[in-house]
């Protein structure tokens, strides 16, 4: 089996999805920020009343809203949804993240239940762990804010 074969087989519920930031249309921008920074993830999801994503605040869109809007206290995230807004069921192949992040550059994209209820976030970063994972001898992988393996070496 070729890896396409297995990105066509495999479920994006065999990704590590990360845990989704959610937000209201109406929570504010710096509301936003805040929970992004707390949580270190470059997104929010903005969902609607019944839990089902409706677009992604990132921080793209946090650039826009400070170079049209004096105060973050004000606009609404829902004045600000990421153009790229990509939603995958987690019964769907991995495939369709592959192509999402390939021809759109897409960096996050929304995971949701066969109901269209959100259930996490993935996207470049799940693709590069399961790449990792498909090809352990070919890509040497260092966790982020590790030290690098060099400067932990035993000897002379």
């Amino acid at each position: 089996m070729t890896f396409r074969d297995d990105l066509n087989q495999d479920t994006v519920s065999s990704l590590q999805l990360r845990e989704a930031i959610v937000v209201q249309p109406e929570t504010s921008v710096s509301e936003a920020v805040a929970l992004m920074r707390a949580k270190a993830l470059g997104c929010a999801v903005i969902v609607d009343r019944l839990g089902a994503p409706q677009g992604f605040f990132t921080e793209q869109c946090l650039l826009v809203a400070i170079l049209q809007h004096a105060s973050l206290d004000d606009p609404p995230v829902s004045s600000f949804v990421d153009p790229d807004f990509v939603t995958v069921q987690s019964s769907e192949p991995i495939s369709r993240v592959w192509e999402a992040v390939r021809s759109r550059g897409t960096r996050f994209i929304c995971v949701t239940d066969n109901d269209g209820k959100l259930i996490g976030v993935t996207g470049q970063r799940g693709l590069a762990e399961y790449v990792a994972e498909y090809f352990p001898q070919q890509v040497s992988v260092q966790r982020v804010g590790s030290t690098p393996w060099m400067q932990n070496r035993e000897g002379a």
